[in-house]
């Protein structure tokens, strides 16, 4: 599931994109202002933040310039202001895009989930992509540099929830409870002895999947090696 972040001082405004985004599966953390919106981002991971640039407080400007400093994760603006010189102080603020009020629901769905998308490697819905790894939901398959290694079908979801939430760290407990199961009930390191065999699997690429000491793991973006 992924988790946005969406800030906009008009209550009504968020109670709709609130409702619409949870129907449709996706996770909403809400934002009155911009300086509450700054301080969440500094609690919690998000997948995306979007924010409306005309907020008390902080407005979307001054907040993206201090979320900047925070996160790499994309930033939307909404505005009812379209000119060009709005545009540019939003990307200068370090936006990743800009959408002008009134907006339709699906269409602000759509553009995030594109964000996400690109932000998490996911360039298709079956398909994970990250530097030399590639994995392939719909044909079991993962590449390694363009060479396909064996995984066992629990080793294959294990990298499948790493993949999916990169650059969040997740506990032992999370992943046993996404991975095995809610009634799983044996020892959590039984998650250590599989991220030993996928890492070992992936050989140049098991540099991506980095430990967090005393908390469990986080899948970083796997860097492309070259070819000699």
């Amino acid at each position: 599931m992924f988790k946005i972040l969406f800030a906009d001082d008009e209550a009504k405004i968020r109670e709709t994109v609130n409702d619409y985004f949870t129907a449709k599966g996706v996770e909403v953390h809400l934002a009155e202002n911009g300086g509450q919106a700054v301080e969440m981002v500094e609690e919690n991971e998000y997948d995306l933040i979007i924010l409306d640039v005309m907020m008390p407080v902080l407005n979307g400007l001054e907040a993206c310039r201090r979320i900047r400093k925070i996160t790499k994760a994309p930033v939307l603006f909404l505005s009812a202001l379209g000119e060009e010189r709005d545009l540019l102080g939003g990307y200068s603020s370090g936006a990743d895009d800009y959408v002008v009020k009134p907006f339709p629901l699906s269409v602000l769905f759509e553009k995030s989930q594109r964000m996400i998308r690109r932000y998490r490697g996911i360039t298709d819905e079956n398909l994970l992509v990250s530097g030399g790894i590639t994995l392939d939901k719909n044909r079991f398959r993962v590449l390694s540099n363009g060479e396909e290694i064996t995984l066992s079908s629990k080793d294959f979801q294990l990298l499948e929830y790493l993949m999916t939430n990169k650059n969040i760290v997740l506990s032992r407990h999370i992943i046993l409870s996404r991975v095995w199961g809610y009634d799983f009930e044996g020892d959590d390191r039984v998650v250590d002895t599989h991220i030993k065999i996928i890492r070992k699997a992936l050989g140049e690429n098991s540099k991506a999947i980095k430990t967090v000491v005393n908390v469990g793991y986080k899948f970083e973006e796997a860097e492309v090696n070259e070819q000699k």
